[in-house]
Formats: C-alpha cells, sequence, structure tokens
C-alpha cells in the first residue's frame, strides 16, 4: 500500500509539458534517423539555451539516404507496381509512390535551397520558447498544457502503429524483391508522413505560444492592471505606469513575433504538407473501397481497418493542430481587457488604446496555397463526406452481392 502510494504521488508531481517536451525530443531524434532533419539542437555554454545549428556531414547522409532510397524504389518497386493487375491495388500503390516520391524531392529541396531558412525558424521557435517561459514571474518548463499532451499521444499512437505495419512489410517481402529495395521504400514512406508529423508539431507549437501568452495577459497582466486601481480615485505614479506599460510593450511583441514565425512556418511547408494530405485523403478513400468490397482474411483486413482509421487519424489530427492555433490566436480578444481603468496620464492612455486595437491585428490563419482556410468546418465537412462514401461503397456493395 506504501509503494501504491507514494507511486500515485510521484506520478501526481510528474508535469504533463514536461513529458511533452521529452516526447518532443524522441521525435527529433526519430526523424534525425530517418535523414528528415539535416540540423542538430544543441546547448550553449554561455548560457545553456538551446539553439539550431548545421550540421554538414550529416545533412549528406541525409541526402545519400533520399537519394539511395529513391534510386533502389525507381529501379525495383516501380516496375513491381505497373504488372498490378486489380486496379484499386494499383491506384493505391500509385498514389503512395507518388506521394513518397514528391515528399521526397521536397525534403531535398528544404534540406539544401531551405536549409538557412529552416534554421532560422528553428531557431525563432526556440527562442520564442525562452521568451514566453520568461514573461512569468515562476520559471516555468516543458511544452504546452493538457490539450497539446492529448494530442500528442494520439500522435504518437499512429507513430508506433506506422512503423509496426513498415516493419510488418520489411519482414514479408515479395520473393523476388531484394530486401533493399523495400528498406528503401519503408524509409521514403515515412519520411514522407514525417511530413504530416511535422506540419502537426508546428503548428502544434503555435497554438503552445499562443496559449502561454493569452494565459500571462489573462492572469498576470490583468493582475498587474487591477493593480493601478485606487479605492476612491487614488493618485497612480508615473513609476507603476511604466511597468505596466513595459509589460503591454512585450505582450504585442511577442503577439507579431508569434503571428510573424507561424506565417513563415506555413509558407515554408505548405507546399509539401499539402501534397501529402491530398495523397492521405486519396488513398484512404481507395484503400476504405477495397476493405470493404474485397474482403481477405481477417488477419489482414484488420491491418488494413488500422491503415484506414490510421489515415483518417492523421488527417483529423493536422486539422485540430491547425484549429487550435487559429483559436489560440483569436482568445485575447475575448479576455474583456476593455474594462481596465484609465488615467489621467495621456501617454499611458494612448497606449493603452493602442494595446486594445493591434489586439485585433494578431490572427493566425492557414491558408493551403490560398485554396482554403482550414476551421472547424473543415473538419465537420471531412468527417461527413467519408461517411457519406462509406455509405454509398456499403450500398454498392449490397447491390453487387459483395457484402
Amino acid at each position: 500500500a506504501t509503494i501504491t502510494s507514494v507511486m500515485f504521488q510521484r506520478l501526481r508531481k510528474v508535469r504533463l509539458a514536461a513529458i511533452s517536451s521529452r516526447v518532443l525530443r524522441v521525435l527529433y531524434y526519430y526523424a534525425r534517423v530517418l535523414g528528415v532533419l539535416s540540423f542538430g539542437i544543441e546547448r550553449k555554454t554561455s548560457d545553456g539555451s538551446l539553439v539550431a545549428r548545421k550540421q554538414h556531414r550529416f545533412k549528406w547522409y541525409c541526402l545519400s539516404l533520399r537519394i539511395a532510397c529513391v534510386t533502389a524504389v525507381c529501379f525495383f518497386c516501380v516496375p513491381y507496381v505497373f504488372e498490378i493487375q486489380d486496379r484499386y491495388d494499383f491506384i493505391l500503390q500509385c498514389i503512395r509512390l507518388m506521394s513518397s516520391l514528391l515528399c521526397s524531392i521536397c525534403i531535398c529541396i528544404l534540406q539544401t535551397v531551405y536549409e538557412h531558412e529552416l534554421i532560422r525558424l528553428i531557431n525563432n521557435f526556440l527562442r520564442l520558447f525562452r521568451r514566453v517561459h520568461r514573461l512569468w514571474s515562476q520559471r516555468k518548463f516543458g511544452f504546452g498544457a493538457k490539450r497539446e499532451f492529448f494530442l500528442m499521444f494520439f500522435k504518437c499512437v499512429c507513430l508506433i502503429y506506422e512503423f509496426k505495419c513498415e516493419l510488418v512489410e520489411l519482414g514479408n517481402p515479395p520473393d523476388w524483391l531484394p530486401i533493399i529495395p523495400v528498406f528503401g521504400e519503408m524509409v521514403i514512406e515515412i519520411s514522407s508522413l514525417m511530413i504530416i508529423h511535422i506540419g502537426f508539431l508546428g503548428y502544434l507549437c503555435v497554438a503552445a505560444l499562443y496559449t502561454e501568452v493569452n494565459n500571462f495577459v489573462r492572469f498576470e497582466l490583468r493582475r498587474q492592471l487591477r493593480s493601478l486601481e485606487r479605492p476612491g480615485g487614488g493618485f497612480v505614479t508615473r513609476r507603476q505606469l511604466r511597468i505596466v506599460g513595459n509589460r503591454l510593450d512585450e505582450c504585442l511583441d511577442v503577439y507579431n513575433e508569434i503571428e510573424r514565425v507561424g506565417g513563415t512556418f506555413h509558407r515554408l511547408l505548405q507546399l509539401p504538407v499539402t501534397l501529402i494530405l491530398m495523397s492521405k485523403i486519396f488513398a484512404t478513400t481507395v484503400l476504405l473501397f477495397e476493405v470493404i468490397i474485397q474482403a481477405g482474411s481477417h488477419l489482414s483486413m484488420a491491418g488494413m481497418w488500422g491503415l484506414v482509421f490510421k489515415s483518417f487519424t492523421d488527417v483529423i489530427l493536422l486539422t485540430l493542430a491547425v484549429n487550435e492555433a487559429v483559436g489560440s490566436s483569436r482568445i485575447v480578444r475575448r479576455l474583456s481587457l476593455e474594462n481596465c481603468p484609465l488615467s489621467e496620464d495621456k501617454e499611458w492612455n494612448m497606449k493603452w488604446e493602442m494595446f486594445l486595437s493591434r489586439l485585433n491585428f494578431f490572427e493566425f490563419r492557414v491558408r493551403p496555397l490560398g485554396l482554403f482556410e482550414v476551421s472547424n468546418e473543415m473538419i465537420l465537412l471531412f468527417i461527413s463526406g467519408m461517411i457519406t462514401y462509406f455509405t454509398y461503397v456499403v450500398q454498392y456493395g449490397m447491390q453487387t452481392n459483395r457484402l
């Protein structure tokens, strides 16, 4: 009983933000092993802060691994795909290979042409997290809160299932196909799916930053603003106004920086994320048709249904992360800061009015390639579309006596 109570006491002390930060570290090393991330994140010897730096030797390892895997797939796997007789399986394999090859090209371009911009983006994210944590009177550690933790938990479940499926495929290759092309196909497919995972984590970082600053404004800044209230209209010193005014300027600067960094991340990765997302949706629809109409053994059916739900979950998690970032950027407008008192100091009143007016401009928007805006309505549209498609496929199977 004592051991159990001690374990529960230790679990209560464990912060979800600290667990999320450790999960992020594991995902970072996982992406490096796959050759998706060619830079390194190290600690400065001066202040111990994290910083991203170029690693030229490791970058050549990433590029060599990508080129070797793509070459093996093009020479061995592509001819095999054109020999497939089943048209649904042929379409599925074509979508899978085309999306993987296109995303591999995008990864190589990011690692060579946009390497400097990518490293600067990562450093901006790290600097922003340090700056947001320093806003609070008590120093904070970790990443995000409960929402970010649970979203990352479901993402880790998808990653584990994805890796398990690839290992099963690697352990049972076609008789005539060598193990090296199968390994190369596994690497480029997992790497292409990592684009979705990186997009998910990037938008989740933007959401976590907005949430931290919103909480600071809701509690710390509002407390400091209330300290300016004097019963009976008492006098407020210029020193107090200057301290609170500096906080206002810092909050505005942080909001502006989050919007700028989030927009840079979106512009840098919107093309590969949109490509793999569209191919994911098309592949899921074809796979769902094959699962329902062409039922096989129970073991393969269970695995195929798992792939359908995993692909569906990847799309939903990415959309939820984007919606979390967009929603968090709008929350500050609903904090009712207009009720805070004004002063006789005209400079302070002008600064306060500028702060309230500029809050309306800090809204993070995500429009992939300018085609549409990601929102809650898109999630409902995607779910309703999949349910409608599922209904049509079931009706088709019943009419053709295939169910």
